[in-house]
């Protein structure tokens, strides 16, 4: 049996806080080139998404699709890792084993561990892209 580490809402397995600051991986950053819009509209289309996928999930384990979760499980693990959001990788990893457990008590427990990682995520977000913007506004004219 898979041995998975305690979803505590603490750390990650790794130890590390998934609270805290977040900002775009190099290489998005290298594919945005400036374009601050281009990272916000990025964000966006995360946090919708995901937040709509979170929803499914919910249905999924009230009907006991364990398949279903585990696939938007692993959906939302592709977009978390493309912006840089670690705890939400590894969250939504828990919850892919534990999708193929069917076991419903811990699916719930991984899930809600998942939509408590995503939040922190996206408001680590949110203030990353204010202090973009405010940048932006103060920054002199020449």
């Amino acid at each position: 049996m898979t041995s998975l580490p305690p979803a505590d809402g603490r750390t990650t397995p790794s130890g590390r806080s998934s609270r805290g600051t977040w900002s775009p991986p190099p290489f998005l950053l290298e594919t945005a080139a400036g374009d601050d819009g281009l990272i916000a509209d990025l964000v966006d289309a995360f946090n919708t998404d995901t937040s709509v996928r979170i929803q499914g999930m919910r249905a999924a384990l009230a009907a006991s699709d364990f398949p279903k979760i585990r696939a938007a499980a692993h959906t939302i693990n592709g977009g978390a890792r493309q912006l840089g959001a670690a705890a939400v990788v590894e969250a939504c990893q828990e919850l892919e084993i534990a999708s193929d457990l069917q076991e419903a008590l811990l699916i719930t427990a991984r899930l809600n561990r998942v939509q408590e990682v995503f939040e922190e995520v996206c408001a680590a977000m949110a203030a990353y892209l204010d202090a973009q913007r405010n940048t932006l506004c103060r920054m002199p004219l020449l």
